[in-house]
């Protein structure tokens, strides 16, 4: 069983809405701030992202746990007082509590516990999420960057296709014109109209 006595109740605090990252030792942005800064960019919002709601009422749930562990503790060091007294019956009520305290305190850590999980997984689920779409984003930028590489070179191609046919068409003329023009056509042509005369 768990030390109850030992066990430090600030371990589990509120979780704030971003992760803070401050480079800069100190010169970040504290959640007031960015609530204050957001408020004024938004005059009015109807809905609030279910995440940080669900984030919200974790932090609260954290925060009366917290209190209920240790008005739980209070209740049993008065109760451990009584119990030691001569009085046998307030003694047995006494002990009665003690466990009741102690039962209660070991619900409250395994919920803290439980609180703390979600908390990390709702940290996991917006790290991949924002990883997915910074993916994302890399893909489409190195996507649209490869079809201007991919349209680059095809020009470059089409005008030295079209280049070197112009060299071609000057140095030979019997080598353009449209099919059946060449001296096989005329040929076919000619040997069809002398079997018509």
């Amino acid at each position: 069983m768990r030390d109850l006595d030992s066990f430090d109740t600030t371990l589990f605090g509120a979780w704030p809405q971003t992760a803070a990252y401050d480079p800069g030792g100190g010169s970040g942005w504290s959640a007031e701030h960015c609530r204050l800064a957001v408020e004024t960019v938004f005059l009015e919002t109807k809905s609030g992202d279910p995440q940080q709601q669900l984030r919200a009422l974790l932090n609260d749930m954290t925060a009366e746990m917290r209190a209920q562990f240790d008005l739980f503790k209070r209740l049993r060091t008065a109760a451990e007082a009584v119990s030691q007294g001569d009085d046998e019956a307030a003694a047995r009520l006494a002990r009665a509590d003690i466990k009741a305290a102690v039962d209660a305190m070991s619900l409250i850590i395994r919920t803290l516990e439980k609180i703390d999980a979600l908390q990390r997984q709702i940290v996991r689920d917006q790290e991949l999420e924002s990883e997915r779409n910074a993916d994302e984003t890399g893909y489409e930028a190195a996507k649209a960057r490869l079809l201007v590489i991919i349209e680059q070179r095809v020009n470059d191609r089409v005008e030295a296709i079209l280049a070197g046919r112009g060299r071609d068409g000057a140095e030979n003329t019997d080598a353009t014109g449209p099919p059946g023009a060449d001296g096989l056509g005329g040929g076919v042509n000619a040997v069809a109209g002398d079997r018509g005369g």
